[in-house]
């Protein structure tokens, strides 16, 4: 496939008016989702990693839209939007945080407390289609948990989400982006697939285990994100991704052998 039609995964937190990488403005998020409605397909994360596992042709500019830790926001301004323009989305979800915010420990101290959305609000967006994800039970560091603890915040959060919506919870999205290998067979275990924090395109043999994807922070501006299937633009994420290893961030892709 052209390098410059490769699919792409866009990483959203909190639709809001806040200054940190974690926060876009509802006013910017509509003009991006307009834009993809004019401009790509938007896909689901499932209809995605179907395609990589067969090993079937990737759409042509096709986008998927994740949300990762249920902010309450995504009820109140994202969902709108989506529904409006007939757009997917997968939102992923720390079960044991929802109703309450994202002040759990670990959390760096730059990241402003906001609430989460309840089992009412997610119930009511499942029934309108939305889907919904894992991010595990308690959003700890997985690679510091032995076995149980780990099997513990895979199981009990695939399974509470499903209980709770009466829907499937087929993929995981993993917290802060770490994992290992081992993290990454248990997941397979429990999933069809899992997103994790590397920065990039999909490309046709990307491992459904450690899905790349585009923070949203990265493209702030419009002009960026128009260029979204453009070699320029695979150019920029690629330097993004630099600038991860160099602060020994999460990078999130997997080395197969």
């Amino acid at each position: 496939m052209d390098a410059a039609l490769k699919p792409v995964i866009l990483t959203y937190h909190s639709i809001s008016d806040g200054r940190t990488p974690l926060e876009i403005s509802p006013a910017l998020f509509a003009a991006q989702m307009e834009w993809l409605k004019g401009n790509a397909r938007v896909l689901s994360l499932e209809e995605l990693v179907a395609l990589l596992v067969k090993r079937s042709p990737m759409a042509a500019r096709a986008v998927v839209l994740t949300f990762d830790d249920g902010f309450r926001d995504f009820h109140a301004a994202a969902a709108p939007v989506l529904r409006k323009l007939g757009l997917s989305a997968t939102v992923f979800l720390p079960t044991s945080f929802l109703g309450r915010s994202n002040a759990w420990p670990g959390q760096p101290s730059w990241v402003t407390p906001q609430p989460l959305m309840d089992w009412a609000e997610i119930r009511e967006l499942a029934d309108q289609g939305f889907a919904f994800g894992s991010h595990s039970v308690s959003h700890p560091d997985l690679t510091a948990l032995n076995a149980t603890e780990l099997e513990f915040e895979l199981e009990k959060s695939k399974r509470e989400i499903e209980l709770r919506i009466n829907r499937p919870a087929e993929f995981f999205c993993y917290p802060y982006g770490r994992w290992k290998a081992d993290v990454r067979a248990a997941v397979a275990r429990h999933y069809r697939g899992a997103c994790s924090t590397g920065a990039g395109v999909v490309e046709p043999d990307a491992d459904p285990y450690a899905l790349p994807r585009v923070d949203a922070h990265y493209v702030r501006s419009m002009s960026w994100f128009r260029r979204m299937f453009t070699r320029r633009f695979e150019a920029y994420i690629a330097a993004r991704r630099t600038i991860r290893r160099l602060r020994r961030q999460p990078e999130g892709i997997y080395a197969r052998a």
